[in-house]
């Protein structure tokens, strides 16, 4: 996409991703326009694990998680304040083998694993150690990006539902229209999750997404019981405060049971409510970024995965969208591959 350092972009939804790309793009000079329908984060990203877990997975985003923790670090440094907890993660598995570690990732005995998680009841013969690993509180995150965004100069319209994409004579995007009247830009960013679809298909664009439901569980819970990101076959499972913690698993019997289970002190914690997310889940599982070939102006950023890959790729999204850069890193994720 040709571009410039005064190309107007309007982003379509202020979940994380779009929240990050409109920081990133404002920050490198961009006219920006952010757009939503409700809240920052109060879509899927409000349901989300938060964790930051740079070294899951492979495919194509491979590379974007490998960069996850020092794309938090960088924002760190340019948003003080950031609800980040750099607590590091530990994985394991009863009755498998150890695996094989990836860079960032350390083999530990149940030695360590106690010294790591001093509440264990029985400490695992071996854990996966990620020391560099963490979480975040996503919707505080969006809420310090679009702040951000907005002292770059950004523009942010919070509940206002985007009912398509306009385009001009020449078939080039115009911009948005929204329940408020028109939005204009010479870019549009479609990022809103599982809407990117609807949205894209009304300018006959097909984006293969679909909603991944994901149910997010809440736990009242005595202080200190869980110090890292705890990841096993029965949870996802971290402390957010004092008194509280979340877990990503499927049923809250057996995830309830396996938390009494597993950690001393733990027998009076007691579920408080199970929240279903939909998670924009792309046919193949890996992000789709980059420009629409059939419709100049038009890019779409939607991904599973997004809080960890979201700093990342909102610096890269701004990249080429304000710098005319290709980036590498993205090459992987481009909706043509479709």
């Amino acid at each position: 996409m040709n571009s410039s350092a005064g190309t107007q972009i309007v982003v379509v939804g202020a979940g994380i991703v779009g929240a990050s790309v409109a920081y990133h793009a404002a920050r490198a000079g961009a006219a920006v326009t952010l757009v939503d329908a409700g809240r920052p984060g109060g879509g899927v990203t409000a349901d989300s694990f938060a964790w930051i877990a740079s070294s899951l997975g492979s495919g194509v985003a491979a590379g974007l998680r490998v960069m996850a923790t020092d794309e938090y670090r960088r924002l760190e440094a340019e948003l003080p304040g950031l609800p980040v907890t750099w607590s590091g993660s530990l994985s394991w598995r009863v009755g498998e083998s150890a695996p094989q570690t990836k860079p960032g990732q350390q083999l530990v005995d149940a030695a360590t694993a106690v010294k790591l998680e001093p509440n264990l009841r029985e400490p695992p013969e071996w854990a996966v150690w990620g020391p560099d690993e963490g979480a975040v509180d996503p919707v505080g995150l969006t809420e310090h990006l679009i702040a951000g965004a907005r002292e770059y100069g950004a523009q942010v319209h919070l509940d206002v539902p985007v009912s398509g994409v306009r385009r001009d004579a020449d078939g080039r995007v115009a911009g948005v229209e929204t329940a408020e009247g028109p939005l204009t830009g010479t870019t549009v960013v479609l990022s809103a999750g599982v809407a990117t679809a609807t949205l894209a298909a009304s300018i006959g664009v097909s984006v293969p997404v679909e909603p991944s439901p994901a149910t997010l569980f809440r736990f009242r819970a005595p202080a200190g019981l869980v110090r890292t990101v705890v990841n096993t076959q029965d949870f996802d499972l971290r402390q957010v405060a004092p008194d509280r913690l979340i877990a990503a698993a499927d049923s809250p019997e057996r995830t309830l049971a396996a938390i009494h289970s597993t950690f001393r002190g733990a027998e009076s914690v007691e579920l408080l409510s199970a929240r279903v997310g939909h998670r924009p889940m792309p046919a193949d599982e890996e992000p789709i970024i980059g420009p629409v070939a059939d419709v100049p102006g038009l890019y779409v950023a939607v991904m599973h995965a997004a809080v960890t890959l979201a700093p990342g790729v909102g610096r890269l999204v701004a990249s080429e969208l304000v710098n005319g850069t290709t980036e590498e890193t993205l090459a992987g994720c481009r909706l043509d591959r479709f």
